[in-house]
């Protein structure tokens, strides 16, 4: 059995670090998840859910010199923030090695390695250790994309944790800006960037509104 600090001490009032991977994603998402509470569930969202259940369902395991925990929590004072591991792998030296899994294939627009290393700056904090790398498992398919923290990486992470208590302060949400990735958005019909982010197609589109017929 893996033995942690209480990960949730001080910290209930700390963001997940899922809220991480959302600003990344798209601020405007962020702010209408964490602060308005306006949530919409599609297919990604779902089976995205249902897969991380089954992860954190496994138990833990010692196999060999490598023992495994899932479903850990995690916290860290400095970036203000917490959450829950998928997966954490012990070296047989005791170095931890997070892994996050994803449903689907690396993307684009990728902030699934900020999500990580704030996985594995929480665990430094609690453990007083060094992780030096983790890996992102993509489930659909089954390939383990090993990402190293490295200097960039860690100071692209921090630079994230601000932003998102920044925008979590904000009393109105971001302007939404349109881009390939809105069309997977599960806020799409809330958030109708193709709407708000057009002047000439929102005036005409109040115009068709409230034509008289």
């Amino acid at each position: 059995m893996i033995s942690l600090p209480l990960a949730a001490e001080g910290g209930e009032d700390y963001p997940p670090l899922s809220a991480l991977n959302d600003l990344l994603f798209c601020p405007r998402r962020c702010f209408l998840h964490r602060v308005e509470g306006v949530w919409v569930e599609n297919a990604h969202t779902l089976v995205g859910s249902r897969d991380h259940r089954r992860v954190h369902a496994v138990r833990d395991s010692v196999a060999g010199q490598c023992r495994t925990a899932r479903g850990l929590r995690l916290l860290s004072h400095t970036l203000r923030i917490q959450g829950v591991a998928d997966l954490v792998e012990f070296t047989d030296d005791g170095t931890p090695f997070p892994v996050e899994y994803k449903r689907g294939r690396r993307r684009k627009w990728d902030n699934d390695d900020v999500q990580l290393c704030a996985q594995a700056i929480c665990l430094e904090e609690m453990l007083g250790v060094s992780v030096p790398a983790g890996a992102i498992f993509h489930i659909r398919t089954k390939r383990r994309r090993e990402v190293a923290f490295s200097p960039r990486l860690r100071t692209q992470t921090r630079d994230a944790a601000h932003r998102l208590h920044e925008l979590l302060k904000a009393t109105s949400a971001p302007a939404p800006v349109l881009h390939p990735k809105c069309k997977q958005c599960s806020l799409n019909a809330v958030c109708v960037p193709e709407l708000l982010s057009s002047p000439t197609a929102y005036l005409q589109s109040a115009a068709n509104l409230f034509r008289a017929t």
